[in-house]
């Protein structure tokens, strides 16, 4: 995951909550804010969205942090929503498909909670926090072998890529490093859009933990 920064709510949003007696929809209004303050990735797995998943003709999926069925209050609110993927990849719900109506305690907002994120080299997401990690099993289904071995797949990349500079250049430096650290937390041109890398949250987590070994 990588910290989303929340943008101020679409005014097509604030019109239509306002509308006297109005209840929840995922009009395109709200949507497309959503994609571009996330850069077209899932907030919890951080695939490219839309995507539609073979079990789903949905592209993504609007969620509600805290959700709709229990929280009738934070249902309109913006500072509540992300964008995800449909949420099945290989025979596995994940992300919003796989969260319902529960809560996640964690804020997708807050540097907090990404700080206390980390990824091993098989692909797997973990906090150090035992509350939130336990939400991203249990609740969010984040540790699918197909999710992991995406992950990886992009741990693997990354390490080729080194491995590559270190034979150019002999040694593997700070400047290289930071250069790719701001290529994976950027937005970058794709389609006539800004999108992220997907998984970049993986490569920026791994990326900043060799630079601190050097």
């Amino acid at each position: 995951m990588i910290l989303i920064k929340k943008q101020k709510e679409p005014d097509a949003w604030l019109r239509y909550r306002l509308t006297p007696n109005v209840d929840y929809q995922s009009i395109p209004e709200l949507v497309e804010p959503l994609y571009k303050e996330q850069g077209y990735i899932c907030a919890y797995c951080m695939r490219r969205i839309p995507h539609r998943d073979s079990v789903s003709n949905e592209g993504h999926r609007i969620e509600h942090m805290l959700s709709r069925e229990k929280h009738d209050d934070k249902k309109l609110d913006y500072n509540n929503m992300v964008i995800c993927c449909p949420g099945h990849i290989g025979t596995e719900d994940h992300c919003d498909k796989n969260k319902g109506s529960d809560d996640i305690s964690f804020s997708l907002f807050d540097n907090v909670f990404i700080n206390s994120l980390s990824y091993s080299n098989d692909g797997c997401i973990k906090s150090s926090n035992d509350i939130y990690d336990k939400e991203l099993n249990d609740i969010l289904n984040l540790n699918t072998a197909l999710l992991k071995a995406n992950r990886k797949s992009m741990i693997d990349e990354l390490v080729k890529g080194i491995q590559s500079y270190v034979k150019r250049n002999g040694k593997l430096d700070k400047s290289f490093l930071c250069h790719m650290i701001e290529k994976y937390s950027s937005m970058y041109s794709k389609d006539e859009k800004q999108v992220y890398y997907p998984y970049c949250g993986v490569a920026i987590y791994y990326l900043q933990k060799k630079l601190n070994k050097l």
